[in-house]
């Protein structure tokens, strides 16, 4: 895992370098990553077309990348972007399933808005909030905050929504809602495993 992760982080730094010719900050491309996701919400909720806010979904989870690794090659990384780049990608996320609110799914066992909401909630919300719950109660120290396991973060949530949704846009809709199933599950299983993780910190 580290080997990949340092990987894929020296592909983002040779972006990085590529791209910090262009007169953006940081955070502008932050915030065209925003654009981009809204631009793509509107797609899916206004126009039901899901291959075009697909594809500007993924450009802009690209974009967000960008941001960091521009920062990186300036030698401009600080604190606030960091915090931006975080209020972002839970913008982006959030903006992609709260598109789908608006656009008619097929109903698997309940209302499939109701598997979208516990997506949001579930998955985009409780994982972070209990991380920095637990770092703003002084519970743990923030390097152990950071570091608290989950079988489901954020990369592998996006992962099972756009393959989910590659699956529906080619077969049938339904694997999208098996795809919101799944990962309702898996960040139920990251919630309790980061309070077990939690909970074997304190000292009573």
């Amino acid at each position: 895992m580290l080997k990949q992760n340092t990987s894929i982080t020296k592909i983002q730094d040779a972006i990085g370098r590529l791209l910090s010719g262009i007169p953006l900050t940081p955070n502008q491309w932050t915030l065209l990553s925003l654009l981009v996701a809204f631009v793509a919400a509107g797609f899916i909720a206004f126009f039901n077309n899901l291959f075009i806010g697909l594809f500007l979904f993924v450009l802009a989870g690209a974009l967000d990348m960008v941001d960091g690794a521009v920062a990186r090659a300036r030698g401009t990384v600080s604190k606030f972007g960091g915090f931006i780049d975080g209020v972002a990608d839970r913008f982006v996320e959030a903006s992609f399933l709260f598109s789908f609110m608006f656009y008619p799914l097929p109903t698997v066992f309940i209302d499939p808005k109701i598997w979208v909401a516990a997506v949001m909630f579930f998955g985009t919300s409780m994982p972070s909030f209990i991380r920095a719950y637990a770092d703003h109660k002084e519970i743990i120290e923030k390097k152990r905050a950071l570091a608290l396991s989950g079988i489901c973060e954020r990369s592998e949530r996006i992962i099972i929504l756009v393959v989910g949704l590659l699956a529906g846009i080619s077969y049938s809709m339904e694997f999208f809602i098996y795809a919101l199933m799944l990962i309702s599950l898996l960040s139920l299983i990251t919630i309790l495993q980061r309070l077990i993780e939690i909970s074997g910190t304190i000292k009573e």
